[in-house]
């Protein structure tokens, strides 16, 4: 009984101190939460899949703790002239980072090469911090590209947990 007791006092405390923590408290309570996801991928289920949308296709790996999404590692091609190695860590089924490294052509036609890297981190679907580079330099991420992320992710994590057997 107290152990129950003990571990019900330090969920409401973890808790407690999330809600009442500022953008940068949160932003290190989620960098601490990415390491102990990590960690848990090693005796996590995984399973790989394809997802295909338009001219986009990404071989992925799904991770899973149960029957909870975790994380997926996702190697996706743009086209024919640029790749991208996207992480996603997930907690109670909500994104809280992502990743991104892009390297290729900035279009099909293009000479001209690209280099993109992209860190954000969520609370739902608030942004509280994130950074891009492109090409060297720092630029402001725009909402519509966050929106995107944000709508691949929810489909890619169907995609995902329909490979689970455990949850169909």
């Amino acid at each position: 009984m107290n152990i129950k007791y003990s571990l019900l006092v330090s969920f409401l405390f973890l808790l407690t101190a999330y809600s009442c923590a500022s953008r940068e408290e949160k932003v290190e309570l989620i960098k601490q939460e990415v390491e102990v996801i990590k960690i848990k991928t090693d005796k996590a289920e995984m399973y790989a899949g394809l997802f295909v949308q338009g001219e986009n296709r990404s071989n992925f790996r799904a991770y899973f703790d149960g029957k909870d999404l975790i994380y997926i590692y996702e190697d996706m091609a743009k086209g024919y002239w640029s790749g991208a190695t996207n992480l996603y860590f997930f907690k109670d089924d909500e994104l809280i980072y992502f990743s991104q490294k892009e390297v290729g052509f900035d279009g099909p036609d293009s000479k001209s090469k690209k280099s993109v890297e992209i860190e954000i981190y969520f609370d739902g679907q608030n942004v509280l911090d994130s950074s891009k580079k492109l090409k060297g330099q720092f630029v402001d991420i725009p909402q519509e590209e966050i929106t995107e992320i944000l709508e691949h992710t929810k489909k890619l994590m169907e995609v995902a947990k329909a490979l689970n057997p455990k949850l169909n």
